[in-house]
């Protein structure tokens, strides 16, 4: 299996994970529209839109070099390895399927964890291991970012947006 193939195959991965988080789990996981503020549904609906435009808009690229068997432009294109001009482009961003697995399986156990012991212990979980998981290893920072930006986000869409949080409310 080529790269390409292999990059066609994730953004269609990414592209059916947006389809089930906006026609399932943000339905399903969010409270209903108390009448006040904004939806609790908004914020998530329109990430996952963003998310699901980028990859379709990646994945129609991707297709069109390979349909009409055209390269695509140096700065646009997906694999260094296939200069041979030695101009020396590189990509960090390649997609590794480990690594997109180990991003993804913390968010949808988000949208899971969420209705069962609520936002904010689920929240600073979901950063704790994201952050574990991009490479930091002290407790300490991994703690606090968590806590900080979880208690900033809530305060945020509670009190200045006014849209109630999902899940069980300890507080």
């Amino acid at each position: 299996m080529t790269r390409i193939n292999r990059d066609s195959i994730a953004y269609v991965v990414i592209i059916i994970f947006c389809i089930v988080m906006l026609t399932w789990a943000i339905p399903t996981y969010t409270p209903a529209y108390p009448g006040y503020g904004a939806s609790a549904a908004l914020v998530p609906n329109v990430a996952i839109g963003v998310m699901l435009f980028m990859a379709c808009l990646s994945l129609f690229f991707v297709g069109m070099a390979s349909y009409l068997k055209k390269p695509l432009p140096v700065e646009e294109r997906e694999f260094p390895e296939d200069l041979n001009d030695g101009s020396g482009f590189t990509q960090l961003g390649r997609t590794d399927m480990k690594h997109l697995t180990a991003i993804m399986l913390p968010c949808v156990l988000l949208v899971v964890a969420i209705e069962y012991i609520g936002y904010a212990l689920a929240s600073v979980a979901f950063l704790m291991i994201l952050q574990y998981i991009i490479g930091c290893r002290k407790w300490m920072q991994l703690t606090v970012v968590a806590t900080v930006l979880t208690a900033v986000l809530y305060v945020t869409m509670r009190y200045g947006f006014g849209v109630p949080v999902p899940g069980p409310q300890f507080f």
